[in-house]
């Protein structure tokens, strides 16, 4: 964390994790280092095909949309053992956030992406971004989206996926303002309607037999 590490940083970084090296790391963290997009691009060169890394953190490191991408291109691979993605405290705005959801889409290892504080909000485009990442993608089940701006039509919108097209998702993080009550209840609602329900151990006891 916060060591300071530029985008030449990245690029040895980014050796390290390509197949020629063959690999074994499977965890990656570089929060609060401010590489910014070329960063991001130069790590892509190797993580775009490493078929070991499981869980990336590239949180606060002033990424924005000009990253997107590279991030899209590592999203993709399909060997990718990626199942936990931290990209909170960016800059990714819209059209950054839209292109990392359509690379979430494809993804089959994915289990959770961290997308809080990207400076997104619920425009049309961003919303059928969303959307089409949850239906597409039915293995991964959980997303936050705190700290970005979601409306309550927007939310209503997006209620409306979860209990028709969407029934895997039950687990997104949503900014916590928002106006219509009403509609927060049914957003929660659907998402405990969709969490799988946990099977009984046994049967239970029940009463002894007589001899």
């Amino acid at each position: 964390l916060d060591n300071k590490i530029t985008a030449l940083g990245c690029e040895f970084i980014s050796k390290t994790l390509h197949p020629i090296s063959k690999p074994s790391i499977s965890i990656l963290k570089l929060d609060h280092n401010s590489f910014g997009a070329q960063g991001v691009k130069n790590l892509s060169e190797g993580l775009a095909i490493n078929p070991t890394l499981k869980i990336l953190s590239l949180q606060y490191c002033s990424i924005d949309e000009e990253a997107a991408q590279a991030l899209f291109e590592i999203l993709i691979y399909t060997r990718s053992a990626l199942e936990d993605i931290n990209l909170s405290g960016n800059m990714l705005g819209n059209e950054g956030i839209k292109k990392i959801l359509h690379g979430t889409a494809v993804n089959k290892a994915l289990k959770k992406i961290w997308l809080s504080d990207n400076q997104f909000n619920d425009d049309e485009d961003v919303l059928k971004a969303i959307m089409f990442c949850w239906v597409k993608n039915t293995h991964l089940l959980r997303y936050d989206f705190k700290y970005n701006i979601i409306s309550s039509e927007g939310l209503e919108v997006l209620t409306q996926c979860l209990t028709t097209e969407a029934q895997h998702v039950y687990d997104v993080e949503i900014p916590e303002r928002i106006d219509n009550k009403v509609v927060f209840k049914e957003f929660t609602e659907a998402l405990k309607g969709n969490k799988p329900k946990k099977g009984r151990k046994g049967k239970g006891k029940g009463k002894k037999k007589k001899k």
